[in-house]
């Protein structure tokens, strides 16, 4: 191997030189700090810290660790409802028993409706000198029980409702010798679909919002109330609701009789109610329009008839809130619509001449609920039904005004457990004259589940 290769020139040295230097310099300093006793404090402090901080980690790593976040488990469902599917059940309604103790002015009254809830058109009526009679019943015919569904399918929410009594179907084979068993009745049963209602439910013209607590059947003033439930074919859009219902025509003979129903009728009953706001109140007005008819071959020695008019009415109710208390009323008004007021007491309509007449009706009432305590309240009412009966047609042996009045004392010691006692009086007075008076306390007891 030459020598020559590994020969350095002077300025090569030089350079490789300095480069050892260079590097040596920071050691060399490092050493004489090292030595030092600020050095060696500055090591303590650092080591210090770091016997902070890995302390600081055992702590740390000695925590138990959290479990994770659970999901929020859905709410449970009511005691009345089930789930089958994607379809929720609720079974409903209430137990009611109630004591009747009843006084007529003007006579018997027979052992049924009229004396199981107040029923405006079986006060018996006469001149004067009639013998008074008092009664006192018992019954549970009112517990009610209702089944309904809620499914959601493909977006759009459907539901069904069915419902009964014990009261409405009065039939004659049931008595109190006994057993007490009286049939079951058939109060509600439709399908919705949406904002659409269709089957048997309450009339549209009748708002709910708007009933009173009583502790009558009738849980409203009967007189002064709309009172119909019905087929029918509704649609709620927003607060506006239309319907078209089924479109039965009670008809009084000429001169006075018993009122027949008229199923002729090809056009339905039309209904339309808005719903709104007002500061405090929540009110509605609804109109109805009505085709009346009556077509039936000739029987005998009665004519052949074959005429048809026109009803309507028109309502508003409502309640107005004031604080813990409130005043609910209705007040409706109309020709024609004597089927959808005080629970039939007029007809519709008069056939005289082998013609429709309609007859006028105007009733409402005044409701105030006040609550002296959260568990004790009062309901006061005021009612009244006038009938616009054309005499000429009609006679004079039929209902012309009924008024009542009532007051009550509720208390629920606990939720949906309600005991009262109500003070009912009623006049009820007919086109000759003739009157006759109700007083009736009833006391209750009624448990909703």
């Amino acid at each position: 191997m030459s020598s020559a290769r590994y020969c350095l020139s002077p300025f090569a040295l030089a350079a490789r030189t300095l480069c050892a230097a260079a590097l040596l310099t920071p050691v060399v300093s490092f050493a004489q700090a090292a030595t030092s006793s600020d050095t060696a404090a500055a090591v303590r402090e650092l080591r210090q810290r770091l016997d902070v901080l890995e302390a600081q980690l055992a702590a740390e790593r000695a925590k138990p660790t959290p479990p994770p976040p659970v999901a929020a488990a859905p709410p449970p469902p009511k005691p009345n409802e089930m789930k089958v599917g994607d379809t929720k059940i609720t079974i409903g309604g209430y137990v009611k028993a109630d004591a009747l103790y009843s006084r007529f002015s003007e006579g018997e009254v027979a052992q049924g409706s009229g004396r199981d809830f107040y029923l405006p058109n079986s006060i018996p009526v006469s001149a004067g000198g009639a013998r008074s009679r008092d009664f006192t019943d018992f019954h549970a015919k009112e517990t009610r029980l209702f089944v309904k569904t809620d499914t959601m399918i493909d977006g759009h929410k459907l539901g069904t409702h069915v419902e009964l009594d014990f009261i409405v179907n009065q039939s004659t084979s049931a008595n109190e010798i006994v057993t007490n068993a009286y049939t079951p009745g058939f109060r509600r049963a439709f399908i919705t679909y949406d904002n659409l209602l269709v089957g048997q439910e309450w009339t549209t013209f009748l708002n709910l919002g708007s009933l009173p607590e009583t502790l009558d059947f009738v849980a409203f003033p009967s007189e002064g109330s709309v009172f119909v439930r019905q087929p029918q074919l509704r649609y709620t859009l927003g607060n506006l609701q239309l319907a078209v219902e089924n479109p039965e025509t009670s008809i009084l003979p000429g001169g006075g009789g018993a009122v027949a129903g008229s199923g002729d009728g090809v056009l339905p009953d039309f209904v339309a109610r808005y719903n709104f706001k007002l500061g405090p109140a929540e009110l509605s007005v609804a109109g109805l329009l009505r085709q009346l008819k009556a077509e039936n071959p000739a029987v005998g020695a009665v004519a052949a008839v074959d005429d048809k008019t026109t009803g309507g009415g028109v309502s508003l109710a409502g309640k107005i809130g004031f604080g813990a208390d409130d005043l609910k009323f209705q007040i409706t008004t109309g020709d024609g619509i004597g089927r959808y007021m005080a629970l039939g007491t007029s007809a519709d309509v008069v056939l005289s001449t082998g013609e429709l007449d309609a007859i006028g009706v105007a009733g409402g009432y005044l409701a105030y609920k006040h609550a002296w305590t959260p568990k004790w309240r009062s309901t006061v009412t005021v009612s009244a039904l006038e009938i616009d009966n054309p005499t000429s047609k009609t006679g004079t042996a039929l209902t012309k005004s009924v008024q009542s009045a009532s007051l009550n004392l509720l208390y629920s010691p606990v939720a949906k457990l309600t005991f009262g006692a109500e003070l009912r009086h009623a006049q009820r007075e007919l086109e000759n004259g003739q009157d006759g008076n109700l007083d009736r306390l009833q006391f209750s007891a009624k448990y909703s589940y």
